[in-house]
């Protein structure tokens, strides 16, 4: 006859090892589930940063088509892996689409749009600071993307912006990226030489939270991204791209 004690010290050892085995098979679940779902969320973002010409796109085609009824859309912008996907417009200053639609309506968030010192037509043309304007409306629309180049990892995994015109289609590679406010010029147009648009430039990557070490000189055209930062007064959120030629 068992010894009710032993019995009892059999059935603890026997609970104890259903308990461990139920365990580590939850663990193994969980960590299979969680792999899976982190290499479905890489498999995705590497889907989503994809260019036009991936997707089977011709922007310019596009921007051609919107211009066919609103003759001041003027180029397109795209930054693949963001919502960042839109005709933008340009107007004799700045104002027309800051708080209007393309239809002329009153809106708060107005249209994407291009700074109206920019000339499109001479868009391959060194020392050139083309600046497209465009709301954080706080909620993934518009230009309220470009925030997330304060991440270190989006910064570098986001490196290409298409711009394509009536004219052609054009790549540009992020060199900054950083916050600001309005005391800080960076919407420069006009520069008096090479050395004057070189150290705009130099001024540009210094402000940069991250360096990448791209080059950019007298040779080069830089696009401008700009949108509003609300963590700080007067904010702004710039990222700076040179022409890929």
């Amino acid at each position: 006859m068992i010894n009710p004690k032993k019995r009892k010290e059999q059935r603890i050892i026997i609970i104890t090892f259903i308990s461990i085995f139920m365990i580590a098979f939850i663990g193994l679940v969980v960590s299979l589930l969680v792999s899976g779902t982190s290499n479905n969320i890489q498999a995705q973002n590497a889907k989503k940063v994809t260019d036009s010409r991936q997707e089977n796109r011709n922007l310019q085609e596009e921007i051609k088509k919107v211009n066919e009824t609103y003759k001041e859309a003027k180029a397109w912008l795209k930054v693949p892996g963001t919502s960042i996907d839109s005709a933008v417009y340009q107007s004799t200053d700045n104002d027309r689409y800051l708080r209007n639609d393309k239809d002329n309506v009153q809106t708060r968030w107005g249209e994407n749009f291009i700074d109206y010192r920019c000339n499109l037509d001479n868009i391959t043309n060194p020392m050139q600071n083309y600046i497209i304007y465009g709301h954080n409306t706080e909620i993934d629309t518009r230009f309220t993307p470009l925030l997330e180049y304060k991440d270190k990892t989006f910064f570098d995994d986001h490196q290409i912006i298409e711009l394509a015109t009536l004219n052609g289609y054009y790549r540009f590679q992020v060199f900054a990226a950083y916050q600001t406010t309005t005391d800080f010029y960076y919407i420069d147009t006009n520069f008096k030489d090479a050395k004057d648009f070189e150290s705009f430039d130099n001024s540009l990557k210094e402000k940069s939270a991250y360096d990448n070490n791209v080059e950019v000189t007298s040779e080069d055209t830089i696009l401008t991204l700009s949108t509003c930062d609300y963590s700080i007064e007067n904010g702004r959120f710039v990222v700076h791209a040179k022409l890929l030629k």
